[in-house]
């Protein structure tokens, strides 16, 4: 059991006290905001282990009203589609007539249309998606289609590491993944961003009596963690002991760097393989420069062919033989009457080609669309790293009902679903990137 805050303010347990709000936690706030007021499929949290997609959905949850939402929460495993409906139906509350699958939609389908008359949204979250078997993804799809004439009746967020994309791209599931509407990936923090991050960490502890981290010491841990907040939080509860226990009144480089020893492992084979490329590249690099040395070398060693002013005309010798003899008079050709030369027709007349008018332009009805962000910046930051791959991408700015500006990022429009779909079935190989399609000119 971790202990309390004020005794170790890197506890991992979750807080909201705790929470840190960056600019991938400000983002990811605004995706799970659209997809309650206005998402018409799944919504997707995706991130790497510890980079806290939990905490943001918890974040997330813990500041809805309870008149706005009823929401689910499922960060258990559940191997089963009966699993899965009995941990909603738990949640919510509900109370079936039985516990076949069909008593448990019917239970919670009457439970939907109830929050609905009374102008709530219901959302669910499931944690951990990418460990689901396929059998509870389906059974995920079917309750995603309770819905009435107008709109949908549940929203959905599945969150999970980055796999769960592939996942939802494979062929068996792949009707599921074209109905992904909301989509956002949790980043590190920045460094600047982890120096905040570990000063609000700090400031928990009411006694003000804590060693503090100087900038040095930062710098070591965002070296170490890459900003990845789970890995943070274990250097700096390491490093807060460590200076407790020889009652340093902060904590610097040296300390911070012993801190992190007790999670190197993976750095040292991250500088170990980059030790390795670097090496080869260098060897790569030698030999490739020694070849073309000898090649040069032999090169100007070569005999050069003269090259002459004019060209060189070649021909046979003429064969020695007898004198021809001289030919005998031409005789007088008679004269014979030379008839008038008719008078050329009229020319015809000139026939000017007239080119067909060009065909309109296509309406585009689709686009592909590989972000959305309330930050401009994060938006140019994703145009400038496309364009330097070579990719023609654009932003394109569109307000929700609640007014707000989406900088979304897209590359590409196109007249039909089809034609966007199969540009971004490409476009996600060839960049291992999670795009989507969208209606032109909509989020």
């Amino acid at each position: 059991m971790d202990p309390p805050a004020r005794d170790n303010p890197f506890a991992s347990s979750f807080d909201i006290a705790h929470y840190f709000v960056g600019r991938h936690q400000q983002e990811a706030a605004a995706h799970l905001s659209y997809a309650l007021t206005e998402g018409e499929g799944f919504t997707v949290i995706t991130g790497e282990r510890g980079v806290g997609k939990t905490s943001a959905c918890r974040a997330f949850v813990s500041g809805l009203a309870p008149a706005q939402a009823a929401v689910a929460y499922l960060s258990g495993s559940q191997q089963t589609s009966g699993e899965l409906l009995r941990h909603i139906t738990r949640q919510f509350g509900l109370e079936t007539a039985g516990e076949s699958t069909k008593d448990l939609i019917d239970g919670l389908n009457r439970f939907l249309m109830q929050q609905r008359v009374a102008g709530r949204k219901v959302m669910v979250f499931i944690d951990d998606a990418q460990t689901l078997p396929a059998e509870v993804l389906e059974q995920v799809r079917l309750i995603s289609n309770l819905e009435t004439t107008r709109e949908k009746l549940i929203q959905i967020v599945l969150v999970g590491e980055p796999g769960l994309l592939e996942l939802l791209d494979s062929r068996a599931l792949r009707q599921m993944g074209q109905r992904v509407s909301v989509c956002y990936e949790i980043g590190p923090l920045t460094e600047d961003e982890t120096a905040v991050y570990i000063r609000q960490r700090m400031g928990l502890h009411s006694d003000g009596e804590a060693p503090g981290f100087t900038r040095e010491a930062v710098e070591v841990v965002y070296r170490h963690t890459r900003g990845n907040p789970r890995l943070i939080n274990r250097v700096c509860a390491t490093g807060l002991g460590l200076a407790r226990s020889r009652q340093a009144g902060a904590i610097g480089r040296e300390l911070a760097g012993e801190a992190t020893g007790e999670f190197s492992e993976e750095p040292v084979r991250q500088r170990r393989g980059r030790l390795i490329y670097t090496t080869a590249a260098a060897g790569l690099a030698g030999s490739l420069i020694l070849v073309a040395g000898v090649y040069f070398a032999r090169r100007d060693e070569a005999p050069v062919p003269p090259v002459a002013s004019d060209p060189v005309v070649l021909s046979l010798p003429a064969t020695p033989g007898p004198t021809p003899a001289p030919p005998p008079p031409a005789e007088p050709l008679p004269e014979f009457p030379v008839p008038p030369r008719p008078d050329p027709p009229p020319p015809a007349a000139v026939v000017q080609a007239v080119r067909p008018p060009a065909p309109p332009p296509a309406r585009m009805t689709y686009s592909v669309q590989v972000g959305a962000f309330l930050q401009p910046e994060n938006a140019r930051q994703l145009v400038a790293k496309l364009t330097g791959k070579g990719v023609r991408a654009y932003i394109f700015e569109i307000r929700d009902g609640q007014n707000r500006t989406w900088h979304t990022v897209r590359v590409g429009d196109f007249p039909s679903r089809q034609a966007a779909q199969t540009h971004a079935d490409e476009f996600a190989r060839r960049e291992q990137m999670k795009v989507l399609v969208r209606p032109f000119g909509s989020f």
